[in-house]
């Protein structure tokens, strides 16, 4: 039996389903875009810290470290001698002028307080054996200075006077040695170290000391400079 249809009827072919998008006004586009630039801005922002922090960390480890601070830094200074370290012997009578001269030079380079001389000037009613020893207390190296009269001329006894106990010069020296302070003979004019037969037998010894010749100029000051460097290593030590 065949179907009727009604006049005008046209049969309606399968079409796929169309979704059809809600319809948006104007005001929820103006949003919608709002939001979508936010979310761009922030992932912006976020590519951007983390590249700067990394750049941040590769800088930081580019620099140089800096050390603690571990206050003024201390400059070591010049040994400080103590004074009296060098001790001048002379006798007045043989080698005055040319000892004071060697002073002058000695206390230009150490100072006054580090050279001691003029023994004689003892005052009065004190022992001079004590001042002597007390003089000799802090002295690291005795200078001897002789000349052709170191000595001494004969006295009316017929002795000369480094034979005499009592003789200054002699007490110097003895003290000195028995300290085994270390004693320079230091030759001026004509002098030269005696040998050991000339000697009392308390000052034998200084026959085989080393010494130093100190000239006249224009070899004076040559000699000092080299008189300087042996006492050096002494107060050093």
């Amino acid at each position: 039996m065949a179907n009727a249809q009604g006049p005008g009827y046209e049969p309606q072919s399968a079409s796929p389903s169309i979704i059809s998008m809600p319809h948006l006004n104007p005001f929820s586009y103006f949003i919608l875009l709002i939001g979508v630039g936010g979310l761009i801005t922030f992932l912006i922002y976020l590519f951007y810290s983390k590249r700067n922090e990394k750049t941040g960390h590769r800088h930081l480890e580019t620099q140089p470290k800096r050390q603690p601070d571990r206050g003024p830094i201390s400059v070591p200074t010049a040994p400080s001698h103590i004074p009296g370290s060098v001790f001048i012997s002379y006798r007045r009578d043989d080698s005055a002028d040319i000892t004071g001269r060697i002073y002058d030079r000695l206390i230009q380079h150490f100072s006054r307080e580090i050279v001691f001389k003029d023994v004689d000037s003892i005052p009065l009613g004190i022992d001079f054996r004590q001042h002597l020893e007390g003089a000799l207390g802090q002295c690291r190296v005795l200078l001897a200075i002789l000349g052709d009269q170191w000595m001494g001329n004969e006295t009316a006894e017929g002795k000369r006077r480094i034979d005499d106990p009592r003789d200054h010069v002699r007490l110097e020296l003895e003290l000195a040695l028995s300290r085994n302070i270390p004693v320079i003979p230091v030759l001026v004019r004509k002098g030269s170290i005696p040998a050991q037969d000339a000697l009392p037998p308390s000052l034998r010894s200084l026959a085989y000391r080393n010494g130093i010749q100190v000239r006249p100029d224009p070899d004076f000051h040559g000699d000092i400079d080299r008189l300087i460097k042996g006492i050096e290593p002494h107060l050093n030590r």
